[in-house]
């Protein structure tokens, strides 16, 4: 009898754990996002690891190079994109089916300088201060051809009248970390990088923002990758658009599309 009740006891208290995917043995699941999710995905990961006990690896990079390892095959089961474009490159791949992606988290963009440069204070929308404080100093920004950020900073700057610094003042990264760590190192006068990357460097703060620009929107959506996904993959990307998630998202800075 105290065997039963003990056994009904671990049922019930099984069955208040959330579980996502099939709850059978666990297929390892991986990951590839834009490098601006390193730091709240990882803690997604290990949440979401530790309810389910299914293996999750995560891969960071910028999202043009993440899209093109996965077109020539890189093994992975979900593609988190800083834009819409590249789960699109994707796609039109056959790699994506369209009712298996979702716009999830939004961004916004910011100047950063270092942190010791406590008075700088930068308008985009005034475009001669933006000159006169970066003098000859560069500005850093992500690679357009591979990096969101940098594609929207490039926009940006050309919207608000300074696309003429690109000849020789401004440096592109691989990333938007790199662009950042360029700023922390007195590498590059200032940079235009994410909200959410401004964040997690003492040694870089926040001079200005960046406004939205009509009819470019800071989007990062997320695919399953593969015609058939398995389960587990499945059961992820359920759990990435669950409320739980969208907590830990909001902590590091990052709005929701929707939840639920």
């Amino acid at each position: 009898m105290r065997a039963s009740l003990f056994a009904l006891f671990a049922w019930l208290i099984g069955s208040l754990i959330p579980v996502y995917g099939d709850g059978a043995a666990c297929e390892p699941i991986t990951i590839f996002a834009a490098a601006s999710t390193t730091d709240v995905l990882v803690r997604i990961a290990a949440e979401y690891e530790k309810d389910t006990a299914c293996s999750v690896s995560t891969v960071f990079a910028g999202s043009g190079t993440l899209a093109r390892q996965i077109e020539a095959g890189a093994p992975a089961d979900l593609f988190l994109s800083a834009n819409a474009d590249w789960v699109n490159w994707i796609q039109n791949a056959g790699l994506v089916r369209r009712n298996n992606k979702i716009d999830l988290l939004t961004n916004q963009l910011v100047f950063i300088v270092s942190a010791r440069d406590a008075d700088a204070r930068l308008n985009i929308q005034q475009a001669e201060s933006v000159r006169r404080y970066l003098g000859d100093g560069k500005l850093a920004i992500g690679d357009p051809n591979t990096v969101p950020a940098g594609r929207y900073a490039q926009t940006a700057l050309r919207h608000f009248s300074l696309g003429g610094l690109e000849d020789g003042q401004i440096v592109r990264a691989s990333s938007v970390r790199s662009a950042l760590t360029w700023v922390a190192r007195g590498e590059a006068r200032a940079a235009i990088v994410y909200r959410t990357d401004a964040a997690i460097d003492n040694e870089v703060r926040i001079a200005g923002l960046i406004p939205s620009i009509e009819g470019v929107d800071i989007i990062y959506p997320l695919a399953l990758v593969g015609r058939t996904p398995n389960s587990a993959a499945r059961g992820f990307y359920e759990y990435l658009q669950s409320y739980e998630a969208a907590a830990m998202f909001a902590d590091d800075g990052f709005s929701r599309v929707s939840a639920r």
